[in-house]
């Protein structure tokens, strides 16, 4: 009984992180979402974006200087929420920006002792967002 006390524990810790990444890229706190992150960190992004591939600690927090330019976080809503032990689900619907249109994105967070290691990032029909950052200047 006590290990599950534990993993709800660490598991809504590690949501409250997400929340708290995600406020934070909003306002473009770079530096209080570096504290969250492992120093091994690793980003997965898909190849068709321009900014697509597997980058660490210091290459996600400088392409997070440039996110408000191609998402508003302003509009982003939590569509849910799952989490199990160190393992957070979040589907999102997130603003355009530039546009009144929105794209579905999954994120799927690990983390260890409350440290995220690994983000991976699904978007499930980016055809509007690829559009837009077609006409964006280059700024990745």
């Amino acid at each position: 009984m006590r290990a599950m006390a534990k993993s709800t524990d660490t598991a809504a810790r590690c949501k409250a992180i997400v929340k708290a990444l995600h406020d934070g890229a909003g306002r473009g706190s770079i530096a209080r979402l570096a504290e969250h992150l492992s120093d091994d960190f690793e980003l997965f992004l898909p190849a068709f974006l321009p900014w697509g591939g597997i980058f660490g600690k210091a290459r996600f927090l400088a392409l997070l200087d440039h996110l408000p330019d191609v998402l508003d976080f302003a509009r982003l809503d939590y569509l849910g929420m799952a989490a199990e032990g160190g393992h957070v689900g979040v589907p999102i619907e997130i603003g355009i920006a530039g546009t009144t249109s929105t794209t579905m994105i999954f994120e799927h967070w690990d983390f260890v002792d409350a440290r995220a290691v690994r983000l991976r990032i699904a978007f499930y029909d980016p055809g509007l967002l690829v559009a837009q950052l077609a006409n964006a200047p280059n700024c990745f």
